[in-house]
Parts: C-alpha cells; sequence; structure tokens
C-alpha cells in the first residue's frame, strides 16, 4: 500500500503547481461578500492523485452572515448537478465548492462529525482581515473538549458490543456471524478513538482506515494488527474469540493506556 507520506512526496511537485493554479483562480473571484476561502480535501493535505476518471479540488467558500449572495453569482451555474456540491471547470482544472455562511464555533457545532474533519484539515487560503483565524483558535478549543467526549462514547458503546450480556444473546443462538459483525463495529469505532487521541476528528468511513495509517499515535505494528483483525471465518466461534482477544489486548488496550 502507498502511504499518504508517499503519495504526497510522489506528487509534490504537481501540487505545488495546481496550488498556484488555485491561487490565481481564488484572486479572479469576486470577494465583496464573502468571508474567507478554505482549501479543503486532498489538495489542502497534498494528496491530491487524480487518476482516470480524474479529480476536483475541493474548496469551501464561506459568505458573510446575512448575505444573500448565491454560489452561482459567484462562480457562475453548476456544471455536474449530480455532484451535491457547485461544481465549474476553470483553466483546465475542476473545483468542487461548500458554499456556507460563516461558520463560527456555534455553527460549528452543528455540524456532522466527517465535516468538521474536513473543516479542520482545511488551509486558509484568503480571508477577509483575519476572521476565520480567529473563529478558528476558538473552533480548536471546542474540537479538543468534543473529541475526548466523542471518544469515551466510542469506547462506552465498544464495551456494550462486547460485554458478557451482549455475547451471552447471540452464543445462546450459535450466531457467530453476528458476533464477528458486532466486533467489527467495535473495530470500526476504535479506529476513530485513534484519531480522538490524535486530536483530530474521525473521517468518514469510507477513508478512515487508509487516513489512520499516517497518524502518529498508532498502535505498534499496525499494519499487521489490522490485517489479523480483519481476517475472519465468519460462522467460526474459536475465530471469533482469536479476533477479540487479539482486538482487546493489542488494539483496545492501547487506547486505555495510551488516549488517558
Amino acid at each position: 500500500m502507498k502511504s499518504m507520506e508517499q503519495i504526497i512526496k510522489i506528487q509534490r511537485s504537481y501540487n505545488q503547481n495546481l496550488r498556484k493554479e488555485v491561487t490565481e483562480f481564488v484572486a479572479a473571484i469576486p470577494r465583496r461578500d464573502l468571508a474567507s476561502i478554505l482549501l479543503s480535501g486532498s489538495t489542502a493535505r497534498g494528496d491530491f492523485c487524480p487518476g482516470r476518471f480524474g479529480g476536483m479540488i475541493d474548496l469551501t467558500v464561506m459568505v458573510n452572515v446575512g448575505s444573500k449572495v448565491r454560489t452561482s453569482d459567484i462562480f457562475g451555474e453548476n456544471e455536474e448537478p449530480e455532484i451535491p456540491y457547485h461544481c465549474v471547470k476553470r483553466g483546465g482544472n475542476w473545483y468542487q465548492i461548500a458554499f456556507h455562511e460563516f461558520i463560527d464555533h456555534r455553527k460549528f457545532q452543528l455540524l456532522d462529525e466527517s465535516k468538521k474533519f474536513a473543516l479542520l484539515e482545511s488551509e486558509v487560503i484568503w480571508e477577509n482581515e483575519g476572521c476565520y483565524s480567529r473563529e478558528y483558535e476558538i473552533i480548536r478549543k471546542y474540537a479538543l473538549v468534543d473529541q475526548n467526549k466523542l471518544k469515551g462514547e466510542c469506547l462506552g458503546y465498544i464495551s456494550y458490543l462486547l460485554s458478557e450480556y451482549k455475547e451471552d444473546r447471540w452464543f445462546r443462538r450459535d450466531a457467530f456471524v453476528q458476533l464477528h459483525a458486532n466486533l467489527n463495529t467495535a473495530i470500526q469505532h476504535a479506529l476513530k478513538c485513534l484519531f480522538y487521541m490524535n486530536e483530530l476528528y474521525a473521517p468518514a468511513e469510507d477513508r478512515r482506515m487508509y487516513y489512520a495509517f499516517s497518524l502518529p499515535k498508532i498502535p505498534s505494528g499496525f499494519a499487521s494488527l489490522m490485517a489479523s483483525l480483519h481476517q475472519q471465518q465468519i460462522d467460526s466461534e474459536s475465530d471469533y474469540e482469536r479476533r477479540k482477544n487479539l482486538f482487546n489486548d493489542q488494539f483496545l488496550d492501547y487506547i486505555n493506556r495510551v488516549g488517558t
């Protein structure tokens, strides 16, 4: 597997040139009604790596509170209506634009977790008199408290899923399929805990595993651990016990020891 760090290294020259083009694009945007423009997603991280289906540069555009300006007023008509963002192609690059009223720390709290993750990994490329940078400091303080709360909730749910009471219910039915499924859910919640321990929100499930490998704080032998945990004989009691013991001894124990 190519790690995110390897992709960043491979794509460094490409993404440096791309950032220059993004800067030129943003400079041409009428900004009278705007509060801030953030570069988001893989372009901000530096691992933008378009394949045969191409790719889009993610922008988060915030308008001033109370502004009536529409996305099309600034960027023109949406050129890819089936995508749930406003998409335009400029200078050979596709842009995928999330358009919001200015997100302060109160509005941030109402976002779903994947959007919180995306916003906090974004980079300011333009703002009106430092408005978002100032608000970011408040948002970051809230996020640290929130992440610790979410970690506690995840650990609580893991404990519930793997409790003797819950296991007994499925052992009595020889429902090892369900036991394995519950353990899989516990693994996903443990992955989220790793992000919280690293002072991040958890990204969406379709990218969570990949990003976890690049976190500073992860169990030793993480790749081998993940491979062993995801090998399963879905109808086997003994394999469930193997996986559960491995999860408790090497994954959950790490979170409980290091994550306090």
